[in-house]
C-alpha cells in the first residue's frame, strides 16, 4: 500500500507535459494518476497475453510486482487487464511483436513522424 500512494504522489507531482511516462502496471489502481496522465497525453495499454508476461517474468517474488500476499500472478493479470483497457486512450496488441514493430505502432498511434 505505501508503494501505490508513493507511485500516485510521483504521478501527480510530476510535469509529464511532453514525456512518456512509462508506468508500473499498478498505476491503474489509482484514479487520480490515470486521470493526470491522461490530462496531458495519451495512456497507452501495451496488451500482451498472460503466457508471454509469465514467460517474460523470472522471478514474481524478487521482481518488485506489487500484488497482495499470496496472490497469484495469473489473478494479478486477471483483476488488471479490465482496469488497463477501461483507462487507455489506446491498445496496442503487441504478442509476438518485436520491439521495432511496437515502437511503430505507437508513433503512429500518438502520430509521431
Amino acid at each position: 500500500m505505501a508503494f501505490l500512494r508513493i507511485e500516485e504522489n510521483t504521478i501527480l507531482n510530476a510535469d509529464v507535459t511532453g514525456h512518456v511516462v512509462a508506468t508500473g502496471g499498478s498505476v491503474v489502481y489509482s484514479l487520480k494518476a490515470i486521470e493526470r496522465l491522461k490530462e496531458n497525453g495519451i495512456v497507452i495499454y501495451l496488451k500482451l497475453p498472460y503466457h508471454e508476461i509469465k514467460a517474460r517474468i523470472r522471478n514474481e517474488t524478487d521482481r518488485g510486482i506489487a500484488m497482495s500476499k499470496g496472490q497469484a500472478l495469473s489473478e494479478l493479470y486477471e483483476e488488471r487487464t479490465p482496469l488497463y483497457e477501461k483507462y487507455a486512450d489506446a491498445i496496442i496488441d503487441c504478442s509476438g511483436k518485436d520491439v521495432e514493430t511496437i515502437v511503430k505502432t505507437i508513433t503512429a498511434v500518438v502520430n509521431i513522424t
